[in-house]
């Protein structure tokens, strides 16, 4: 809980299904943005909706119920302040018209592989399109347009409208004109900087650009990316879940719970865990090397098991 936000948490949440198709079960899991540690985990099954979509819609609603409810261990409920997730459109509607305490945010991650997606539509095309849907002039921006949006996520001050002026601002920055910018960016502090990309000079590539920036999730929803949040760290766990209960393996309620505990008692125990030195690459790249995973809640878990045997 943090202290600036009256005792509130911000949380990250995800859904995985069980299966590949068609899922049986679904894992709701809740991370803490802080600890980076499973907070609550919620399983729903096809017995509680039959339609596995809904899954993760029910399994927050449940995560919801339990903060709300009064915790032994801190002596009540607990406030969230910030909810992250990756852009789930009904976890979006139900955050706003039923939460509205909690703040909604969604992955960057996904917003800017969606903001790529929809530049390289007027990056490339057939030739007898040029200058229609697309233009040459765009063909070499489509990744570096990516990272402006990254940049003008993490630099809006918690502000929707400032994040859509620096979005509009990368049309004006491949025009060479860099009034707008940020102050301490290259193309306003380095005298002799020189663009990488080609300049917009064609007004059709110039209008192209700016439809296809006011197209994107991050221009219409800016509201929703404002405290830059990053969901990675529950995409991590999911990993870890798989570890535990493969998807193409079938398991039974009991022992995809059991494994499900496992998963949870694994990353608590190990996530974040220190680096003990780092390997550097021929091409420059450092690559931090982590401490051995421990397994101390096997220990544990055996020493529950030997005294359920002597009661």
């Amino acid at each position: 809980m943090s202290e600036e936000n009256g005792g509130a948490i911000a949380i990250l949440t995800d859904a995985r299904h069980g299966c590949r198709r068609n899922a049986k079960d679904t894992n709701v899991v809740c991370i803490g943005n802080q600890t980076h540690k499973v907070l609550r985990e919620e399983h729903v099954t096809r017995e509680d909706d039959a339609i596995t979509q809904r899954h993760e819609l029910l399994g927050t609603r449940r995560l919801y119920d339990y903060f709300d409810s009064d915790i032994s261990s801190i002596g009540g409920p607990v406030r969230i302040n910030i909810h992250a997730h990756d852009r789930n459109a009904s976890l979006n509607k139900f955050i706003r018209e039923e939460r509205p305490e909690t703040i909604n945010q969604n992955d960057t991650w996904h917003a800017a592989k969606s903001v790529e997606k929809e530049i390289s539509k007027v990056g490339k095309g057939s030739r007898k399109n040029h200058g229609v849907t697309w233009h040459e002039q765009l063909s070499d921006k489509v990744h570096s347009i990516r990272t402006h949006v990254q940049f003008a996520i993490r630099n809006c001050d918690h502000d929707a409208d400032i994040l859509r002026e620096k979005v509009d601002n990368i049309v004006y920055h491949y025009k060479n004109i860099h009034d707008r910018c940020s102050a301490e960016s290259r193309c306003r502090v380095d005298g002799n900087y020189e663009p990488s990309k080609l300049i917009l000079t064609s007004p059709v590539a110039e209008k192209l650009l700016m439809d296809a920036l006011h197209q994107t999730v991050v221009y219409k929803s800016p509201q929703d990316y404002i405290y830059a949040m990053d969901t990675f760290y529950v995409e991590s766990f999911n990993n870890t879940l798989n570890m535990f209960h493969d998807k193409r393996i079938f398991f039974g309620d009991d022992s995809y719970r059991m494994r499900t505990a496992l998963a949870i008692c694994h990353w608590n125990e190990n996530v974040d865990r220190r680096a003990t030195g780092t390997y550097q690459y021929p091409d420059g790249k450092t690559k931090r090397i982590l401490s051995k995973r421990t397994f101390q809640y096997r220990e544990e878990i055996w020493r529950m098991f030997l005294d359920s045997l002597k009661r």
